[in-house]
């Protein structure tokens, strides 16, 4: 005899990718999507950088890495935000 069970949302903390979540607005499952914006690191390894003499453009590295920017997370079928995720 089989049971059917409800499907199960696993949803951990908000990171720098793309979660399953549950949008609370439209009470959907989806799997959010991700903006990235610049944030504290960012500056930090910018200013780091060019404190170290990567004058000539090199300490603007930091902006074109995902991995050193803030994640907003929404939902893509009501665009409602569900979090950010912040580096610092």
């Amino acid at each position: 005899m089989e049971t059917a069970q409800a499907p199960v949302v696993a949803v951990g903390p908000l990171g720098d990718g793309p979660v399953q979540i549950a949008c609370p607005k439209c009470h959907q499952t989806v799997l959010s999507k991700v903006d990235y914006s610049s944030g504290l690191l960012t500056y930090l390894f910018c200013g780091g950088l060019f404190f170290c003499g990567f004058v000539l453009g090199c300490c603007l590295i930091p902006f074109c890495v995902d991995r050193l920017k803030d994640a907003k997370h929404t939902c893509p079928t009501c665009k409602t935000v569900l979090g950010v995720y912040k580096r610092l």
